[in-house]
């Protein structure tokens, strides 16, 4: 074959190839650079993101209801929470898969908590069912920071030990929560929430000097009350 031949045919050959292409919607993969996502490939849905955050909702409702003692209705609740956990084998990766094996075991400590009206046990079940909720959210890009959910189940576990007056488990919980509060208030700037930051770092300022656990009590109540403000900065 002359190369004159040769070379017509190479561009003949080319030609094809872009025109398939273009019907294709462009989705061409040069050597080097990705192609686009096929509409096969897995992908990251916002309702599996909205299944969870309802999750961690009805856990917040129970908690909020235990402690003050109201416990009508909560089976609604914890059979909410058990349908979104039969889902998530399949939207959770295999590195998180720990934290669902660990809720499975704190929904059940959740269940027998609130058949006996068990108060103090039912609040820790249901602070942790929110916390392992978060960590599952991360990996579907939810806006909210998960040092926010950090925050607001230490507020919620120093509201808890305040009951029970172990101080040193306080003050442990307490410089937890000032390391992820530290790590937090870059983001809670950038959002605008400069207002917010000078009031939680007054609160902070107060509960690292608490001594008593009426003290600490009422501190961990201001914690929970402030960083559900913050949260709603990320989700505007």
């Amino acid at each position: 074959m002359k190369l004159s031949v040769q070379i017509k045919y190479i561009w003949r050959v080319v030609a094809i190839f872009l025109l398939i292409a273009v019907l294709n919607g462009g989705q061409v993969c040069l050597a080097g650079q990705p192609g686009r996502t096929s509409p096969s490939e897995p992908f990251t849905s916002n309702a599996n993101l909205n299944e969870l955050e309802q999750m961690i909702g009805n856990a917040r409702d129970i908690y909020e209801k235990t402690e003050v003692n109201r416990w009508k209705h909560l089976d609604k609740k914890v059979n909410s929470i058990v349908k979104v956990e039969q889902l998530l084998p399949g939207m959770t990766p295999e590195k998180d898969m720990p934290y669902y094996k660990n809720l499975m075991g704190v929904t059940s400590d959740l269940e027998r908590a609130i058949a006996s009206q068990d108060r103090i046990n039912a609040m820790k079940s249901a602070n942790k069912i929110m916390i392992l909720g978060a960590r599952l959210a991360e990996a579907h890009n939810p806006p909210v920071p998960i040092n926010v959910a950090v925050i607001a189940y230490c507020g919620r576990k120093l509201e808890i030990l305040s009951e029970t007056e172990n101080v040193l488990d306080l003050s442990d919980t307490v410089a937890k929560l000032h390391l992820s509060w530290q790590q937090l208030i870059p983001q809670v700037s950038a959002h605008g929430g400069l207002k917010e930051v000078k009031k939680f770092a007054e609160i902070m300022k107060r509960l690292e000097s608490a001594k008593t656990s009426d003290e600490y009590g009422k501190l961990a109540s201001s914690v929970v009350e402030e960083i559900e403000f913050i949260e709603k900065i990320f989700k505007k």
